[in-house]
This record gives structure tokens, sequence and C-alpha cells, in this order.
């Protein structure tokens, strides 16, 4: 037989049923109980991530997370990790753009020892000199050498780019070297205390945890760790006025890494499902529009892909691609004609069809393990969005035409807004550029921080 067999209907998205109660220190729950594994994991999401980093001192958000579990209680480092293991348990702290968390994923016998722990880390880290000498030590000799990172640079310069070094969102979340340098542990402290508390925070549990029981025995673990004072939402300014062509000079460097990158929507915008959709057919998948042009049809590159980072406040839109140096040009000649393209060229039934299978299976993966559920519905905490979001996002995709699509393009997808962002060997890829006729480039070094 020469004929593929047929595709049926992609089954139905099954969403959990999510059960909400009030902890006496006033945190919000969600718990979600699954069978599947004796396994309950646990996920604690603070509003406060690097948005809320002061001026001069990006990197304290992910610096205080990464400080909390070097000792907390009675415990060090080394005893956390080793009563952890001992109970089959894992923690893990860090901060993001809009948010930080504390998750935690055990056996079901041990959860609740395991949330003890957890516990002493949010309400009673040691935050002690010995270890942030260490821990700042190692930060700053982790953003020196992710300057030899290309990938890792051009993530930096863009958003340096894209929003400006007054914007929440425009210094890394990491922080650069003058500004690690910049923070204090009486920063961290302090930081820690404003933010790390129930009036911040909500608490996803799901699992094979004890449904009677679990309320009482979280107010038991989590009574000495009191509300704070009220959330604080960060000034988002206006964006800057941007340059068309930026270039991170890496001389002799075999290929190039592209990066298109524009602004997007945020995270509450009622166009995130049908931008995601369009994002699947652009770049956000191996049959999508960019990776086809770029690797399987010009072998220009390994892969290419698109995406939208939906935040607080608007996001931000990218193109990427690492590309052989010398077809560096025409790389971004056909990247800013694919962008073209989901504006001008229809959407075929084909593309629109695939498009919502992708983001239907990354829904249904997001819901398929405990782990999955606590992210899935802390990420709601987080932005304030109802717990059947879910539902309502794949409803929203099954009404988003592909017609609705070409209009989202047509609002968001604008290649000549888009500044073009480049690690590679200036000399050998400028003239090719100006070929395209772009104008002369701006100059960054590895940090962003703007030379020529």
């Amino acid at each position: 037989m020469n004929q593929a067999p047929d595709v049926g209907p992609l089954p139905a998205v099954a969403v959990p049923k999510v059960a909400q109660f009030t902890l006496a220190n006033g945190l919000p729950v969600a718990t979600v109980r699954r069978e599947v594994a004796p396994i309950v994991s646990a996920a604690f999401m603070f509003r406060s991530g690097s948005a809320m980093d002061p001026a001069g001192r990006s990197g304290l958000a992910s610096l205080t997370a990464e400080m909390m579990d070097e000792g907390a209680g009675a415990r060090d480092a080394l005893g956390i990790a080793a009563e952890l293991e001992q109970l089959g348990a894992d923690l893990w702290v860090g901060s993001g753009r809009d948010g930080s968390q504390l998750s935690v994923q055990a056996p079901r016998e041990t959860f609740h020892q395991a949330m003890a722990i957890a516990a002493d880390v949010l309400a009673r880290p040691t935050l002690a000199d010995a270890d942030w000498r260490r821990v700042q030590a190692d930060r700053r000799t982790g953003v020196v050498q992710r300057r030899d990172q290309p990938e890792a640079v051009i993530n930096v310069v863009s958003d340096r780019i894209l929003f400006g070094d007054t914007h929440p969102y425009g210094q890394p979340i990491d922080g650069l070297e003058r500004t690690i340098d910049a923070v204090t542990l009486d920063d961290v402290r302090a930081f820690h205390a404003a933010h790390y508390h129930p009036a911040q925070a909500t608490l996803v549990v799901t699992g094979d945890f004890d449904v009677d029981s679990l309320r009482d025995r979280l107010d038991a673990t989590l009574a000495g760790w009191n509300a704070g004072p009220a959330p604080v939402t960060p000034v988002f300014p206006a964006l800057p006025e941007r340059p068309r062509l930026i270039i991170v000079d890496r001389p002799a460097a075999p290929q190039s890494i592209v990066r298109l990158v524009a602004s997007g929507a945020n995270r509450l915008s009622p166009d995130r499902p049908g931008l995601s959709m369009l994002n699947a057919v652009l770049g956000g998948s191996f049959t999508s529009r960019l990776n086809f042009n770029l690797r399987e049809k010009h072998g220009y590159t390994y892969g290419a892909a698109s995406s939208f980072a939906f935040l607080r406040n608007s996001g931000s839109f990218a193109a990427r691609s690492a590309v052989f140096v010398d077809v560096t040009a025409a790389a971004v000649r056909e990247m800013l004609s694919e962008l073209a393209g989901m504006r001008e060229r229809p959407i075929t039934a084909d593309e629109h069809a695939k498009g919502r299978a992708t983001l239907l299976m990354r829904v249904a993966e997001g819901l398929a393990s405990t782990g999955g559920m606590a992210s899935t519905f802390g990420e709601l905490g987080l932005y304030g969005l109802p717990l059947d979001e879910p539902v309502r996002f794949v409803a929203a995709l099954e009404r988003t035409t592909a017609e609705d699509l070409r209009g989202l393009a047509a609002r968001y997808i604008d290649p000549d807004a888009a500044s073009i962002v480049i690690v590679g060997d200036r000399a050998a890829i400028e003239p090719g550029l100006r070929e395209l006729g772009l104008p002369a480039p701006v100059i960054c070094d590895a940090d962003g921080d703007r030379i020529g």
C-alpha cells in the first residue's frame, strides 16, 4: 500500500477538575487530584521576578532565588540536599521575568516532609555571608562566560535593543557583571522580605495526595509563614526607537546567529490563542515555513524557528536561526520574506490544521504529568487567569480560522519594523547585508552596550 493512512480526528483535551481553598495565612491554593503514580508536586508561584530588579541591580531576583536553598532553618545547603535525597524528593527555586517559583516533587509518603523543608526555604532562609560570597562570585563568573556563548549573547542584546535599559524586561535576568558587583547581601535580604510571602503567592498541589488531610497539613506546615506587604506592580515605560540592524562582532566566527525581534502581546491578550497558532505555522514546529525555507529548501541552517513571549506587559516576537556565515545575508532576506509572506500568502488548510494540532498536543502534554499540571496551573495563578483557561484556550483554537490568522499577521508581524540582531563576523557579513539595502549597523558588545 503506497498511500499514507488517513489521520483521524484529534482526541479531546481532558482538563482535570481543580479544587480551591485558602490557607489561614491567606495563601490561595489550587489542587488537582491525579492517581496515575504515587507522586505529589507542588509549585509556589510568586508575582515578583526580574521585572522587580531595581535600576543598576539586574540579577537581584535570580540571585535571591539562588540563595534561598543555600541554607534554611537548621539546615545548610548540604543538609537540605541530603534530606531531600533521603525523601526521594526534588526542590527547585528560580526566577523569571514576571515571577519566581519554588517547586517540590516527592513520593506521596514523604511529600509533607519535603514541604516542611520548602517551608524553611521560603520563610527562614539563612542568607549567610559565606554563601553569598560564593554565589555572587559564581554568578559573576557565569555572566562573564556568557560573553563567549553566541546564543546567550543574542538573548541579552535582543532584549536590550527591543525594550531599552529603563524597561523591566530590558536587562538580563541573570544580570550583567557590573550589576552583579553592585548587588549586596542586604539587597538580597530586602528582596526576600518584600516578595516571598503569601500575599505575593499562589500554591498549586497536584498528584496522589490525601484530599481530606491536605488543607490541615499545609496550614500546619506553613503556619510560620505570614503575609507581607501588598504586591507592587512594576512601571513599564514606552518602548524606545530601535535601530534596524545590530551586529555583535565575532571575528572569524564560522556561523552567524540571527534574530529578528519586534514587540508582541501580553499574557492576558485575547489574541494569544490565534498568535500561538500563527506562530506554529511560521516557525513553531519542524514543518513550519521558516524551517522549511532555511533548512529544507536552501540548506542554510540546521533549524529555524519563531516564538512569541507572552508576558505581564507586552512581550516580544522573535524569528531566529544559526546560519553558515557565507549565507548570512541570504538567510536574512529569506527570513524577512517569510515574515512578509504571513501577511501576503494565504494560510493553507493543511497549515491551519497542523498548527491547531500542534498546540492541542502541547496543551495535552502540559496536563499529562503531576509536574506539568503544577506548572500549568501555577502560571495561571501568576497571571491571575481563571483556572478554566486551558479550556478557553482550546475553544479559541477551535474557532480561529485561517483568515483570522492573516488578520493577526497584519497586526503583529511587520518585517519592516523588526530589528535584525546578528552575532557574527562583521567583516564577512556586513557587505552582503548592505546589498539588501539595510542601513549601517549599530555595533554592540557581548553585554549589549553600544560601542559603534
